[in-house]
């Protein structure tokens, strides 16, 4: 809450919210609302990122483990994080 943590790895929530709040910047649809009632760990999506984490996965921005994990808190990999750019650049 005090630090700024630039070394710090993403979250799949944090990876999330800066893709929606650019979607956001650049004036493109950020309307898409994806239901997370059918990821077993959607109650662990932090309050401030519930909006954005909707909109990624309404918008197929990102996705969950195919088991009904979503991830939200867990650290995004290169390639989740490769993947959620390439998804994210399919709604341009």
């Amino acid at each position: 809450d005090t630090e700024f943590g630039p070394l710090d790895a993403n979250s799949r929530e944090q990876f999330a919210v800066m893709l929606y709040r650019y979607a956001d910047f650049k004036g493109l649809d950020t309307s898409a609302s994806g239901d997370l009632s059918g990821f077993t760990d959607a109650a662990s999506i932090s309050d401030w990122a519930t909006e954005a984490v909707t909109w990624a996965v309404g918008a197929e921005v990102l996705r969950g483990y195919g088991d009904g994990i979503l991830n939200p808190i867990g650290g995004s990999t290169r390639a989740e994080a490769a993947q959620m750019l390439l998804n994210f650049n399919s709604i341009q």
